[in-house]
């Protein structure tokens, strides 16, 4: 907040509002209707300022200005209501903001920037009068409200800024991916994808969460060391490696060494499994599985019990997937829920080094590393810590330049058509040719193959498509550039 004295007002959208009588208690709101076709009606005496709502986010400028000028007691919402701004903000009004600053019924929110208290303030003293409809009566009803006291219904404040966080983003309900060189690099992704696209929900725990559903985790190879931003030491990975690979502790429902390695058959009665010895080793299981048949789809090992269903703290990991591809080991591991800040980086290091141990044993190298999160989640209490993390390591960083997996494209210009030659990584030709005029009809046949695995190729080949384009229509020379 600033000082209100000497700020000119209307403080946001200045020029686009039609300004009248600042002394007026009445505001107009026209929605997608041309302002001018209302207040010229109006007498400028009769209210303080006439603009159009055409965004629901646009109701954070009205209620900042508002604040700035709290002489307005009422709001005339009329006009157009071509994107139901309008019953956005008759249901602010009615209804106010839930926890999440969501406008009921709405996909609106109000900014982080605006007090909670603010935003009830504005709401119980400012009157919104519906007249769409019924805007012929308009200039009546300002006068009529014009007439009511315009005593200020708190001291101006000023909202200056931005708002301290962003505005929540949509995505798909289900399955997010992201891929990182290494676990650290995957991390500091996987928390900006949490924190940006998660949707804010209570947990079995009593503390709200940011979730997403279905995240897939790909780690391509090795970390060197410990990055610093992970906040973890090599003695809290030693202790957590005890944990994971250890058996059965005294007081604690399960471990993981416990369920992979001693796993306690679901079909013996708990009383008969230490007389019968009733386990199995999954992992010796699996070994041997993979050396007999290396193309099997069979390698599981699960975590997971029948009897877990009535626990009050069940597994976490549920189970474990290997396959053999191109010679390598490559390992998913799938979880029912995980919390990504607190717990991701050590259960990853922890899956990563078992995946390395068999891939020892079956004398082959480990290739890629699956995490996938069902319940993909950060707990409330350390959102600010998670945004900093991202803050100070990841945002801003430039997209370095990595072959795509699926190969290159070779752009040209012959015989009046632009051509597109899709090859494997070595150079050889893969058999794809697109040939056509028009660069964009051009992408959408080349992003309909599924040739690209990497957002910023699909930018690098949009561009080229429209360098050659131009090219072509303005007759020059096109040389495809390989920088």
């Amino acid at each position: 907040m600033v000082d209100a004295q000497n700020v000119e007002w209307p403080v946001f959208f200045r020029d686009s509002l039609k300004v009248g009588n600042p002394e007026s208690p009445v505001g107009i709101c026209t929605l997608w209707t041309r302002k001018e076709e209302v207040f010229s009606s109006v007498p400028e005496s009769s209210y303080a300022v006439c603009g159009n709502l055409y965004t629901v986010q646009g109701i954070n400028a009205m209620i900042k200005n508002i604040l700035a000028n709290p002489r307005i007691r009422s709001v005339i919402v009329c006009g157009n209501d071509l994107m139901k701004t309008g019953d956005a903000l008759m249901d602010f009004v009615r209804n106010g903001i839930d926890c999440n600053r969501k406008i009921a019924n709405h996909s609106g929110f109000i900014d982080s920037n605006i007090d909670m208290g603010l935003v009830e303030l504005v709401r119980k003293n400012v009157e919104v009068v519906d007249m769409r409809g019924r805007e012929a009566d308009v200039p009546e009803k300002a006068k009529e409200l014009g007439r009511k006291s315009s005593e200020p219904f708190a001291e101006p404040v000023i909202v200056s800024g931005e708002p301290s966080d962003h505005a929540p983003l949509e995505s798909e309900e289900v399955a997010f991916r992201i891929s990182g060189k290494n676990i650290a690099d995957a991390w500091l992704k996987i928390l900006d994808v949490v924190m940006k696209f998660g949707e804010v929900k209570q947990s079995e725990y009593g503390i709200r969460q940011k979730e997403i559903l279905d995240l897939v985790a790909v780690i391509e190879s090795d970390d060197k060391g410990i990055a610093p931003w992970l906040n973890i030491s090599a003695e809290d990975l030693e202790n957590y490696y005890r944990t994971f690979f250890g058996g059965a502790e005294k007081g604690i429902e399960y471990t993981y060494g416990e369920r992979l390695f001693s796993y306690a058959l679901d079909n013996v009665p708990d009383k008969f499994l230490g007389e019968m010895r009733a386990t199995t080793d999954q992992m010796k299981n699996i070994v041997e599985k993979l050396r007999k048949d290396p193309h099997t789809r069979r390698a599981v090992a699960f975590v997971l019990r029948g009897k877990d269903a009535g626990s009050k703290s069940p597994p976490c990991l549920t189970q474990i997937t290997w396959n053999v591809k191109n010679g390598r080991l490559l390992q998913t591991a799938v979880f029912r829920s995980n919390d990504m800040y607190g717990a991701w980086p050590l259960n990853a290091f922890a899956l990563r080094r078992l995946q390395q141990t068999i891939a020892e044993q079956l004398g082959i190298p480990a290739g890629q590393m699956v995490t996938i999160a069902n319940s993909a989640h950060v707990y409330e209490n350390v959102w600010d810590a998670a945004a900093d993390v991202v803050r100070k390591n990841h945002t801003g960083r430039i997209v370095e330049f990595e072959p795509d997996k699926n190969g290159y494209f070779v752009v040209s210009v012959d015989g009046g058509d632009i051509v597109v030659e899709h090859r494997l990584n070595d150079g050889r030709p893969s058999g794809f040719i697109f040939r056509g005029k028009q660069s964009q009809e051009l992408y959408r046949r080349i992003a309909n193959e599924n040739l690209i695995t990497k957002l910023d190729h699909a930018a690098y080949i949009g561009q080229e498509l429209a360098r050659a384009e131009a090219a072509l229509r303005e007759n020059k020379k096109y040389v495809q550039d390989r920088a």
